[in-house]
């Protein structure tokens, strides 16, 4: 009788034991899995302090002067380096003018960021074509960069591309624009969305019931919406958790 006693007493712990551990489970598939990815194109120390203090995955990309300027910046060096220091991912700013840059031109800029700013994590390829007959201009690139070792890539052609440009590319912008434009467009696990003219609420929303992975809203507006971070932006991070 004690035998089967004990028995049952060590079923009812393990099962005890085993509903918990399922219940851990649960609740961490809850966690919000969404990157910041956050152009800033702004030159405000104070700014970039709180950009590299945010409790959140980042990428952020780095844009001294439509692409890596001409001459080292002491501070982008120490900003970069505190990123990175701090987990976060720093990309170089590229622009492509849709595909109808010289692509000679685009590779000397992807050379200068590296001989400028060589601890980079990646680079944001910017006006970005959508069509098929662009692909192999956007392939050359990426055969490029990886040439120079193993770098993220962003595409930003600001809409949803060819399929093609997502077998390229780490991450597809595949919306950038005011928020009364944006529809669902999340389908591919590599689409990022920024979004902006987006007040509060809009961005709960948008982090809350978008699937995209890598998300930015912020409430600044056009002609720059990038000159500074949203009014709410420790609310955006809170709401990434």
């Amino acid at each position: 009788m004690k035998k089967v006693l004990i028995f049952l007493v060590l079923v009812l712990f393990l099962g005890c034991k085993g509903g918990d551990t399922r219940g851990s489970e649960s609740d961490d598939s809850n966690v919000s899995s969404k990157e910041l990815l956050i152009p800033v194109y702004f030159y405000d120390l104070t700014l970039w302090d709180r950009v590299v203090n945010a409790n959140a995955d980042e990428i952020a990309i780095i844009n001294p002067s439509n692409g890596p300027g001409e001459s080292v910046d002491s501070n982008y060096e120490e900003f970069i380096a505190n990123l990175i220091s701090h987990n976060k991912k720093p990309i170089g700013y590229v622009y492509t003018n849709w595909g109808g840059r010289d692509i000679d031109d685009v590779e000397d800029d992807i050379d200068t960021w590296l001989a400028f700013y060589p601890d980079i994590k990646g680079f944001f390829l910017d006006e970005v074509a959508t069509g098929e007959d662009k692909l192999n201009y956007y392939t050359q690139l990426r055969d490029y960069i990886k040439s120079k070792g193993d770098y993220f890539i962003v595409l930003n052609p600001g809409t949803t591309p060819d399929s093609g440009y997502f077998d390229i590319a780490d991450v597809v912008v595949v919306f950038e624009n005011n928020v009364s434009n944006l529809t669902n467009v999340c389908e591919n696990p590599k689409s990022a969305i920024i979004v902006y003219g987006a007040n509060s609420l809009h961005m709960e929303d948008i982090v809350k019931n978008y699937e995209c992975k890598y998300v930015y809203v912020t409430d600044d507006e056009s002609p720059n919406p990038y000159d500074t971070l949203p009014s709410y932006f420790e609310e955006e991070i809170d709401a990434l958790k």
